[in-house]
Formats: C-alpha cells, structure tokens, sequence
C-alpha cells in the first residue's frame, strides 16, 4: 500500500509517515519544509519526499500528474498539514485568517479533491483520511478562526463521503485533542489558548499515528475523535451550544493552570 502523506516534516505527519514505513508501507512524504523533509527522511527507503503546499492546487495537481507518468499510485492521502494562530474575535488579524483557512481548511480540499480524482480514474477503492480536531466539535473561544477551520474540515469529510462512497472510496475525518507537537507548544502560556489545556492530558503524535493506521485504515470509519468520550461530549456541545459555552468559564481558569502540567 503506498500513502501520501502531507505535513510529514515533524508532528502527527511524521509519526504516521514512520509507523506506516514501520508496517511495510511505502510513504510519499510531503512538506512545504523539504530541507527539513529531505533530513528527516533521507536513510528510509521506503520514504519519498516531495515539495507541496497544500494551499496551491497546481503544485497538488503537478504531484500526481508526476508519479502518474512513473506508474505510481496513492491507496491512502492522509491530509496531515496544518497550522494554528491563537486570537479572538475583534483582535483577529486578517494574515492569521487567510493562513488558517488556506492550510486548514483549502490545503484538505483540494487533496482530497486531486487525490480522489486519481483514484476515480484508476479505479482505486482508496481511502482519504483529513486530520481535523477534537476542536472540530468544540467551538473554542480564543483559538476561533482554528476552531472555525477545523469545523469546516468536517463538514467537508462528511460531505465528501457521500460524493465518493459510489466509486468505493472512503473519507475519515480524525479529531484528536490536544497533541504533544510545536503547535502545542506554541500555545503554552497564551492565555487565548487555555481552552486548549483544560482536559486532562495531551495526547502523543505516536497515539494519534497509531489509530490513523490501525482502526481508522482498518474499518473506515466516518469520523473518529480521540480521546472517545470527548467525542461524546463535543457533540452533545453541539446540540447545546449555549451551556458549552457557559462551561468554557471554568474550563479556562483550569486550562491556565495546566500550562506548566507534565501532562501536556
């Protein structure tokens, strides 16, 4: 099985990117860093590694066209990039916006878009797997515009499982909680990102890498939240908005003392 796996540079991408090389997968690596992809990769033979910006639909459309004309074929995308920039609402700058939607939100589209057209094509029963979050479910305050891309990442999974489950291709949306990566770090101490803090632990990209190739490409699912219970929660937030939005007070003040937890 070969994979194309986006954001493989470090994070979620790269554990995913090991553990499937790990299970004999071969692995198209892909980075808008490729100094830092071509490091990380380059005694694993089973690892290609691309250029890509996910944002730019001529360089997804260039990829493919490129390993079609080498014979090449992708079972699996694992749409993995994406980026976080913490600001409330009359604060937000315009640059953070367009850098969340286009990562987040357009980056996923148009891979699963080029992705599926490849397997439509070739009549590959493939699989597209977009990381969202377990903030696609829950509408954090402070980290609003990630939370509204995120939000937009299922919808579209969603949707696009209804487009492809004619041709046999399945779409997962993966929604982990917070994850011990750069983006968390970068979060720690902003009191914007304290929502991001308040659970009881962050998760590790090898437990996230885990799921994604073990049940998620095993019985693709429609969507699975890590950790599960907060899955349960954050949809019922989202059928009461307003009380989710009266337990954020508390959860902020615990999210602040969180900051420096080992847990996270």
């Amino acid at each position: 099985m070969q994979l194309l796996v986006t954001g493989a540079a470090n994070g979620i991408g790269a554990s995913v990117t090991e553990l499937a090389t790990q299970q004999g997968h071969k692995v198209i690596a892909t980075d808008l860093d490729i100094t830092a992809l071509k490091q990380r990769w380059e005694n694993q033979p089973s690892v290609r590694s691309e250029a890509l910006d996910v944002r730019d639909e001529g360089q997804w459309r260039s990829l493919i066209r490129k390993l079609e004309s080498e014979g090449q074929t992708i079972d699996v995308l694992a749409n993995v990039a994406g980026v976080l920039r913490s600001g409330r609402t009359g604060n937000l700058k315009g640059e953070d916006v367009h850098l969340m939607l286009d990562v987040n939100v357009q980056g996923a589209i148009l891979g699963a878009n080029a992705a599926a057209a490849h397997m439509i094509a070739h009549g590959i029963k493939g699989h597209i797997i977009n990381v969202g979050s377990i903030a696609s479910l829950y509408a954090t305050s402070g980290t609003t515009i990630y939370a509204a891309s995120k939000f937009a990442v299922r919808g579209f999974s969603i949707a696009a499982a209804g487009d492809l489950r004619p041709h046999g291709i399945a779409v997962s949306l993966v929604g982990p909680g917070p994850v011990k990566t750069g983006m968390l770090e970068q979060q720690r101490g902003d009191d914007n990102a304290a929502l991001t803090f308040s659970g009881l632990r962050a998760l590790t990209t090898q437990e996230v890498a885990e799921t994604i190739l073990g049940p998620v490409l095993a019985k693709r699912p429609l969507e699975c939240f890590l950790p599960w219970h907060e899955g349960i929660v954050g949809k019922i937030c989202n059928l009461m908005p307003g009380l989710f939005l009266y337990m954020t007070r508390r959860a902020f003040n615990r999210g602040r003392k969180n900051f420096s937890s080992d847990n996270f």
